[in-house]
């Protein structure tokens, strides 16, 4: 009589670890979805949006499998959505439009337009494994242009690195600016146009 019971309270306890997890866990999609979004923005290119393939997965695959379990995966969906709501066991967001955030981004958007893309054009700095930029070829700078490079590339890598920490931060996990800003890394070189160069993890310059 009391068999039900004890394993209704396991259930139960197996689903309160997992939440733990769900609490602590990088969520990698929703970081690359973000990074999706602001490096579009930021670079102003007509192919910023990308399918969001992977995040519907997590959601869709728990109905399916308490479907098919029949009557006793009833009673394990009803538990799960009690103390885990549908819509909090999907992949979650990740939050990118706190103010602090958003005037980062708008920082970073003008420092591009005015000063970044012309040097990355004509093959001057390039985009870095580590999330920032870096001077390739002074020497492809024009004489105007040369005296502003180490200030433009300083500048963007200071957006940069406040861009990554005010994420980690906003989604309540300072900890997460490694992970961030390797995503971000990925994505800024994704991104790049045909032609700017990219540094690899190597240190060897790539063009794209």
């Amino acid at each position: 009589m009391h068999k039900p019971l004890t394993l209704l309270a396991a259930t139960c306890l197996t689903l309160l670890a997992g939440c733990v997890t769900i609490n602590v866990y990088f969520p990698a999609a929703a970081a690359e979805k973000a990074a999706q979004q602001i490096v579009g923005n930021v670079l102003g290119s007509a192919t910023s949006s990308t399918p969001a393939s992977s995040n519907p997965a997590p959601a869709g695959s728990a109905p399916s499998s308490a479907s098919s379990s029949g009557g006793g995966g009833s009673l394990g969906a009803a538990v799960l959505d009690f103390i885990i709501p549908p819509a909090a066991a999907a992949e979650p967001n990740m939050e990118i439009s706190t103010p602090e955030i958003q005037a980062i981004e708008a920082r970073m958007k003008a420092n591009f337009e005015q000063n970044l893309e012309p040097l990355l054009k004509a093959g001057v700095i390039g985009f870095t494994a580590d999330g920032n930029v870096a001077v390739r070829d002074l020497n492809a700078a024009s004489l105007p242009q040369r005296a502003g490079v180490s200030q433009a590339v300083a500048s963007a890598n200071r957006e940069r690195a406040d861009l990554y920490a005010a994420i980690a931060s906003a989604n309540g996990h300072p900890e997460w600016e490694p992970k961030i800003r390797a995503v971000f890394a990925q994505t800024w070189i994704q991104k790049a146009r045909p032609g700017w160069y990219y540094r690899d993890s190597s240190g060897a310059w790539q063009r794209k």
